[in-house]
């Protein structure tokens, strides 16, 4: 017999004996190690495709240590870039990026400004002068004085041939002039000369077109020497303007090279800048619209050593979008209406993601899978897919693309969506993993009670003492199921500090003492523990029917674990069963009521397995014997009731009553020997505090638990003080004999070489039952 009773050293708080590190970090325990090591591996490779993604559970740090993690590896490196919108004069409608050093955007958009402010003040004041108006002048009347004399020419010839030249709304036409001097009519022309005086005046008005045509080209002549002044004139006045900002500009790249396209199109644009303010449709509004500077991302003032978190990643957050207004009845955009997104933020440095977030939307997967494939950013209003066209709506030139992406989020987001993904391993080659828990090392212990005690101070300037942190220890190893581990979700253990603080300054200490942590424990406990207390009402009352004294023929007191995510507990759950002749074997009614998941099924074939193998070697298996939980209408998964059900079983065939003093929790595999489960601590809780609203404890009650959960126990106070008055007991075993002899009246029995059990065993009288079952069968049907 391999029986242990635990003792209550076995089943309290671990012993912490630590000194809290100073500046410790999340990252310097071993359960993220692994994690750290693979990021700095990412972040030093500048390939595409070495992104990385960064999983852990939940409340474990994986996003704050993360970011602070990334914050302080790039706390040395130099700024991220600005990047600017800037008008593309031969296509308005692809407006041009431009990358400036960090914090050169804003002063360049000022001195835009003030050169668009200087250009117009400028051409206005050198239109305007005396000099100018002068050259217009003098290039008029040049060009007219050729003109008058040849109008003036021809019209003295028409004179001395009767003719005169006119004005009408037509133009200049040629009439006939009577003996008075006044024009004549065709009408009024003698019949005799009119032939004549018409012949006349067709050549005078041949004579007329001509001098109209050279009339007109000297005007054109004009108007193109006034253009050429105008531009040279402009040249002058805005040249030095343009010179000096050039050659401050020379070392960007494409930026220089834009000013001298925007200082031809200012030449080309004269009239937008001068002219009658009440006509011209120009002016400085005007141009400070084209030749504005949309300021996309602006690294001036920020404070991220290049590290952008986007906590909610829509097309729109991530690749930007275009801004309208309303424009007389309709919508209207241009360049200066381009906003940002967190790409544009964290070109040059990192981007990071949720995991649960970016899965939300396939379709942001697909377009940032395409960035990074690419290299670019690209602009696209999806919104408008389908939709009319705005006319003038700008579709920018993409934005060359450099940045690390990581993506951080629970393991259940990794292994459903991202890495079912084929494309995934191309753009994601580094899995930064955090592990859930962490081996209760001293480097580690120090490092979680620093973490501790930097929390402490964090949010109240106080600090633990030590008792305090050998309960905040303890609790973390009772969160990890695990005495030799703690937990790596610190985020948990954090809660309770800051609980613990507010406790503590409510009482008016300057120390987080170990009553502090226990009262915010069982303050959680209280508040979240409303259906654990309903359930133990409903035991205690009898409505849900469990005895915690006396013995009963093929009834068990199973252990389950109910978790509703703020609060887990255990209890104990009734497990019967009822055999009869037959040739089903085990009947399991919750999978005949589809009420057991596929867990627990298999469970139950096991123990078909194990009977068979136990009882089966020289004659069939003869019976029916069904087993359910008793008074549960709900689902049933898992197979951490197999001993319970089986011993349930071998009760029922024996006729050996079982104790319901003891419950039981574990598994068992054909050999019959006892498997590892989950909730340990929560199930024997959860039995102790049955058995002490249910009459009181006896001495004669306990839990048996597979051997292998031995080391999975941090039990509280009260359970551990019943153990060490020995009131309570905690049994591991290793096989299903063991756990029959702790909770029937009798042993189990040990096989003869023949494969026969002693007659006054458990297992024998199991086999004689069986065989009176198969004789009957025998005898019924006659012999197989």
């Amino acid at each position: 017999m391999t029986i242990t009773v635990l003792t209550a050293e076995e089943v309290g708080l671990p012993a912490f004996d630590v000194d809290p590190t100073e500046s410790a970090d999340v990252f310097n325990l071993s359960s993220h190690e692994r994690a750290r090591e693979a990021i700095e591996f990412g972040l030093s490779i500048d390939d595409p495709g070495y992104n990385v993604f960064v999983l852990g559970e939940d409340r474990s740090g994986r996003m704050t240590a993360t970011l602070s993690f990334l914050r302080q590896h790039c706390a040395d490196r130099q700024p991220v870039h600005d990047w600017v919108y800037l008008n593309n004069f031969r296509n308005p409608t692809q407006p041009k990026p431009y990358r400036l050093p960090a914090g050169m955007g804003r002063t360049f958009r000022r001195r835009m400004e003030a050169l668009v402010e200087a250009v117009s003040k400028n051409l206005t004041q050198a239109f305007a002068s005396e000099g100018y108006l002068k050259d217009v002048r003098e290039a008029g009347e040049i060009g007219q004085q050729g003109v008058t004399e040849g109008y003036e020419t021809l019209r003295a010839a028409a004179r001395e041939s009767g003719l005169d030249i006119v004005q009408s709304p037509q133009g200049p036409v040629i009439v006939a002039l009577g003996e008075d001097g006044e024009p004549l009519s065709a009408a009024q022309l003698p019949e005799e000369t009119r032939a004549i005086v018409e012949a006349t005046a067709e050549s005078f008005a041949e004579r007329l077109r001509e001098l109209t045509r050279v009339a007109a080209e000297a005007e054109a002549s004009v108007g193109a020497e006034i253009k050429e002044l105008n531009r040279r004139v402009a040249d002058h006045a805005v040249g030095a303007v343009f010179d000096r900002l050039i050659a401050d500009l020379t070392e960007i790249e494409g930026l220089a090279r834009w000013c001298v396209e925007m200082r031809e199109d200012v030449l080309e644009h004269i009239e937008m800048f001068v002219g009658d303010p009440n006509t011209r449709t120009g002016g400085q509004a005007w141009a400070a619209r084209r030749y504005a500077v949309n300021l996309l991302v602006d690294q001036s003032e920020r404070d991220t050593q290049g590290v952008i978190l986007e906590p909610n990643p829509t097309y729109q957050n991530l690749f930007g979008y275009i801004e309208y207004r309303s424009a007389e009845g309709g919508m209207e955009t241009d360049f200066s209406m381009i906003r940002p997104g967190a790409l544009h933020r964290a070109n040059g440095g990192i981007l990071v993601l949720r995991a649960e977030a970016l899965a939300a939307d396939p379709t942001v997967w697909f377009f940032l899978k395409a960035a990074l494939r690419d290299r670019s950013i690209r602009l696209e209003e999806l919104h408008r897919a389908g939709g009319v066209p705005v006319a003038g709506a700008p579709k920018p030139e993409e934005i060359p693309l450099d940045v690390k992406v990581v993506v951080v989020g629970a393991p259940k987001w990794y292994y459903t969506f991202f890495s079912a993904d084929p494309e995934y391993q191309t753009y994601f080659k580094i899995k930064a993993d955090i592990d859930a828990d962490l081996e209760s090392s001293p480097a580690n212990a120090a490092s979680y009670a620093g973490l501790i005690q930097a929390s402490a101070r964090r949010f109240g300037d106080l600090e633990c003492d030590g008792a305090a942190l050998h309960t905040l220890l303890g609790f973390a190893a009772r969160t990890a199921a695990n005495r030799r581990k703690l937990t790596a979700r610190f985020e948990l253990i954090e809660d309770i500090v800051v609980e613990a603080v507010r406790i503590a300054e409510r009482d008016g200490n300057d120390t987080i003492g170990k009553a502090a942590v226990e009262d915010a424990l069982a303050q959680r406990r209280r508040r979240n523990g409303r259906i654990e207390d309903r359930m133990q009402e409903t035991i205690a009352d009898g409505t849900v029917m469990i005895e915690t004294a006396g013995d009963a023929v093929g009834q068990v007191n199973a252990l389950v674990v109910r978790d509703f995510g703020d609060h887990a507990f255990g209890a104990p759950a009734r497990v019967t069963a009822k055999a009869s002749i037959g040739r089903h074997g085990v009947i399991n009614i919750e999978r005949d009521v589809a009420l057991g998941g596929p867990i627990q099924q298999k469970g139950v074939m096991v123990l078909q397995g194990l009977l068979a193998g136990r009882f089966a070697r020289t004659f069939p298996l003869s019976f029916d014997c069904s087993i359910t939980f008793e008074q549960s209408y709900g689902g049933v998964e898992g197979d951490s009731a197999s001993i319970a059900e089986l011993v349930a079983i071998l009760s029922e065939l024996s006729g050996v009553p079982v104790h319901q003093s003891v419950a039981v929790t574990g598994s068992l595999n054909q050999h019959g020997r006892a498997q590892a489960v989950g909730g340990v601590h929560h199930k024997i809780e959860g039995f102790f505090r049955t058995c002490v609203e249910s009459g009181g404890l006896t001495g004669e009650q306990g839990v048996v638990i597979p051997r292998v959960n031995a080391d999975d126990i941090v039990l509280r106070d009260p359970v551990v003080e019943a153990v060490a008055a020995g009131k309570f007991r905690i049994m591991a075993v290793d096989t299903i004999e063991d756990a029959v002899d702790c909770m029937m009246a009798g042993a189990a029995g040990a096989p003869d070489p023949t494969g026969r059990y002693p007659a006054e065993s458990i297992f024998g009288r199991v086999m004689a039952q069986l065989e009176a079952f198969n004789s009957a069968l025998r005898e019924r049907h006659g012999a197989v």
